[in-house]
Order: C-alpha cells, then sequence, then structure tokens
C-alpha cells in the first residue's frame, strides 16, 4: 500500500493511445473551466483502486472504454494549498464492447460540457504544442520512447495470490476446500474492477476452492470461465515443481491477457520463471523475498510478444486498498 501524507488529493487517469497512418497519436481533452488541455484523468473514490479511477475517468471525459497497459511516469504538484499525485498509464480504446473486461465494469456518466467540452486524437507534435502544461508532457515522453523502442504494444500477465483464507487449524475438511475468509471474500470483489482495468480475457488458477473463489467474481462479472491447473496447487507444487514452472511459462507465452491465481508456497518457483522474461530495460521490480505477495496482493507483468519469446517491460504491484 501506498502512505501519502494527510490531505493528498489521489488521482489516475491514462495517455490513450493509437497508430493512424503509421504515426503515433493521443487523446487530449479541454477543461473550459481551466481553459486548458491535458489528458483524462480524475480524482480516486473512496474504496476505488488506481487503475479502476483512470479507466472510468477516461470513460467519463471521453467516452472511450480503453484497457491500460504499462504504466507512465507519476505526477506531483501543488494545488490549493494540497499536493496532487496523479498515476498514470498507457492504454488502448478497446475494440469491442462485448470485451469481458468491459462486460465486468459498472456504467459511467459522462463528464458534462462543462467540465469536459472537447476531446481530440493530437500527433505527438501537436500534443507537445497543445498540451498547456510542461510537467503534463513528461509521461507524453516516456510514450513516445516506448513506442520508438517498439516496446508499447504490450498485454497483461495479472498474477493473484488467493484472498485470505480460514486458517488451517481452524479447518476440519480437506485442504483444498478450505475457503476465504469475509475479509477475502471482500478482497475478491474488490479485484474485479482491478482485473477489468487491465482487460483480463482469460482467468487461470489452482483448483484450490480459496483461490477459485477469489477469481470467481471476476468470472461472474465478465462471463468468463475458470480454467484450472493441478500443477498450480501446493501439493502439486511440493511433488513436481518442474511441472508448475512448465504450466507457468506456458500460461506466460499465452498472447491474450490473463489473470492466474496461485498460493503462496507457488510463488517462488512463479516470480523465478517471470524474473527471466525480465530484461534490463525492464521499469518496476518483482518481489525478492517471501511472500512475495500478500494474501489478495496482485502483480501486472506487463508482457511484449517478441520473436524470442515473451518479454516483460514493466511491473508494477497492487496490494492494499488505498483509501483516500
Amino acid at each position: 500500500m501506498t502512505h501519502y501524507p494527510p490531505g493528498t488529493v489521489i488521482a489516475a487517469g491514462a495517455l490513450v493511445w493509437r497508430v493512424k497512418n503509421g504515426e503515433l497519436q493521443v487523446l487530449a481533452v479541454h477543461r473550459p473551466r481551466y481553459h486548458d488541455w491535458s489528458w483524462p484523468k480524475g480524482k480516486l473514490d473512496p474504496g476505488e483502486t488506481l487503475p479502476a479511477c483512470a479507466i472510468r475517468e477516461v470513460a467519463e471525459e471521453t467516452g472511450k472504454q480503453v484497457i491500460l497497459g504499462q504504466p507512465l511516469p507519476t505526477l506531483r504538484y501543488p494545488t490549493g494549498g494540497k499536493t496532487k499525485v496523479v498515476k498514470y498509464w498507457a492504454a488502448e480504446v478497446v475494440s469491442s464492447t462485448s470485451h469481458p473486461a468491459v462486460l465486468a465494469r459498472p456504467a459511467v456518466k459522462s463528464a458534462s460540457k462543462n467540465e469536459i467540452d472537447q476531446v481530440r486524437w493530437l500527433t505527438v507534435e501537436q500534443a507537445r504544442e497543445r498540451i498547456t502544461f510542461p510537467e503534463d508532457l513528461r509521461p507524453l515522453e516516456v510514450l513516445v520512447q516506448a513506442w520508438e523502442d517498439e516496446r508499447l504494444d504490450t498485454r497483461a500477465f495479472v498474477l493473484v495470490r488467493h484472498a485470505r483464507a480460514k486458517r488451517r487449524k481452524a479447518w476440519k475438511g480437506a485442504d483444498a476446500r478450505r475457503p476465504i475468509t469475509k475479509k477475502g471474500a471482500e478482497r475478491s470483489r474488490q479485484l474485479v474492477p482491478l482485473f477489468a482495468a487491465f482487460g483480463a480475457k482469460s482467468i487461470e488458477s489452482s483448483p484450490a476452492r480459496r483461490c477459485v473463489a477469489t477469481v470467481e467474481p471476476y468470472a461472474e462479472a465478465s462471463g468468463l470461465e475458470i480454467r484450472t491447473h493441478d500443477a498450480l496447487t501446493e501439493p502439486g507444487h511440493a511433488e513436481k515443481p518442474l511441472a508448475t514452472a512448465n504450466t507457468f511459462v506456458k500460461l506466460l507465452g499465452k498472447s491474450s491477457s490473463r489473470v492466474v491465481c496461485a498460493h503462496r508456497p507457488t510463488l517462488p518457483t512463479i516470480v523465478e520463471m517471470m524474473r527471466a522474461a525480465t530484461r534490463p530495460y525492464t521499469r518496476g521490480a518483482l518481489p525478492r523475498k517471501n511472500p512475495y505477495l500478500p494474501a489478495g496482493g496482485v502483480l501486472v507483468a506487463h508482457m511484449l510478444d517478441t520473436s524470442a519469446g515473451p518479454r516483460v517491460v514493466a511491473i508494477e504491484t497492487h496490494l492494499l486498498q488505498i483509501h483516500p
């Protein structure tokens, strides 16, 4: 969990991009109240995750549903005697309203004309000239560099450790049937907009009840099936860790964005397999110490598909909820 000083205004947004006629373009909005051009963004709602905030604000201000890509620089600046922190991601417009991630999202209300009165696709040069505040160009330049390096078009691989489960000593049945707790169930529901923000189109899981229950709310909201893998279970990993590694590598190489839910004992093997796909240019860092992720913790690896196999372009983690 990120901690901010009291009174900090927390916001999120995205630089929505596309390629038209071989040229990179970005989506900007005009705010008549401030007479400025900027990126779609807005303040975090109570109980909302930053990625969910980003896609909601883009939808409200531009009318477009997007999927988040790799993280971009976070901006901090003074406003009204307070500090405002804005987290940005690269993002692309969803190609179909029937996308599972879009189905899992709540409806949004469009911003009024008093708030946003113009939405424009701009070339990079146009954006450099039109965006009002120079600081807002920082995430643009990182976006442009990723484009020039051919590392902008990525997919999300979302690894989640199952939500908090009933203690082993307090459970009399088979360990595979051990359920998640009330707080675990709350966290599993909180994960729905997080998974939706990153466009998860597939759900993979250990068949253990605590893992399946963690991703069930997203499966129900998106209409997706949960595919289970025995190699991702605790006993399966203990007996054949190589099988766990092989299963994970196969999932890592799949071409679409996906969620994979696993157990704490399997994470060292999984993280090491992911580490093999990182490169010196990878932004962010994989966790290095057990337990790697807390219960309900999420690691998002932004994957680039190359002729030599998948590569990790950027890494981010989402642990506990932020309550501004």
